[in-house]
């Protein structure tokens, strides 16, 4: 038979356990629509949840301009997802590299004076923000960060035509 110093940390195993439980429970609450709108300038990392048009959306990749609801990009959510730190921080916009490559990066020319065509514009290439890649016979700079967006598409823009690639600044 147990005595009842033995019985005591039995009877409060369960109670500990429900109250930690409880306490898990209470840090991840519902998603507010209003603090989680979409908007269509912000940038979008895979996993983050938005409100939009009555519905919620969670994106599949990074994305930025790119509606929910009618792009592959969001996914729709049958419910508010939680709302916990590592969803909050997914809801944050992603930062905009700061890093502008101008010209041909990894020719192996170390002259920086001699002016070469950019490389193809290849669909699993991840590009930045002042990458210049050729396509359609035209040299193309990446007006934002892109991953698989053809130059020359228009919803939304993420490339310029550059007239003469040639005369842009290269970075040392």
């Amino acid at each position: 038979m147990l005595s009842k110093r033995m019985l005591l940390p039995i009877m409060l195993l369960p109670m500990l356990l429900l109250a930690l439980g409880w306490s898990s429970a209470a840090q991840a609450a519902p998603c507010e629509p209003d603090a989680s709108g979409w908007q269509p300038t912000r940038y979008y990392t895979a996993g983050a949840a938005v409100f939009h048009d009555g519905q919620w959306y969670q994106a599949r990749q990074i994305n930025e301009g790119k509606e929910p609801g009618i792009s592959f990009d969001w996914k729709k959510l049958k419910a508010a997802p939680e709302c916990d730190s590592a969803q909050t921080q997914k809801q944050q916009a992603a930062e905009k590299p700061r890093t502008k490559t101008k010209g041909t990066a990894g020719t192996g020319n170390s002259n920086p004076n001699l002016c070469q065509r950019p490389e193809q514009w290849r669909f699993a290439e991840s590009y930045i923000v002042g990458s210049l890649a050729t396509h359609g016979g035209m040299v193309w700079e990446a007006i934002r960060p892109t991953n698989g967006d053809m130059p020359g598409m228009k919803e939304p823009p993420h490339w310029r035509p550059v007239e003469d690639h040639c005369s842009l600044q290269l970075d040392n």
